[in-house]
């Protein structure tokens, strides 16, 4: 039967240690890895619904412009010259009234 020393022992000791450590710092790598790649496709999504909403807004207002101009154009049929645009801007004022109270609800149902 073979002796064991202390330095043996000891170098044993710190063959475990270097295992471990790498055994770790593989764990580490990949777990930072796996979170870089979540954070990367959620910010991807994040800018993507971004556009999205951004766009669905553009294209809102451009149907609001375009159904305020066509009542601008009914209404100056039937209104004096100096009353439609007045009618079509208190459309457009009922409108923003409405977005407004829109936006004020749904923030009220974030906070709680």
């Amino acid at each position: 039967m073979a002796k064991v020393t202390v330095s043996d022992f000891i170098i044993a000791l710190l063959d475990l240690a270097e295992a471990q450590s790498r055994a770790f710092q593989e764990s580490a790598e990949n777990f930072l890895n796996r979170q870089r790649k979540a954070l990367h496709e959620s910010l991807f999504r994040s800018l993507w619904m971004g556009a999205w909403i951004v766009l669905a807004a553009v294209a809102v207002m451009g149907a609001l412009a375009f159904f305020t101009l066509g009542f601008y154009r009914w209404l100056s049929l039937h209104l004096p010259e100096t009353a439609a645009p007045f009618a079509a801007g208190g459309l457009l004022l009922l409108f923003a009234l409405l977005f407004g109270f829109l936006a004020l609800k749904l923030r009220s149902d974030e906070d709680g």
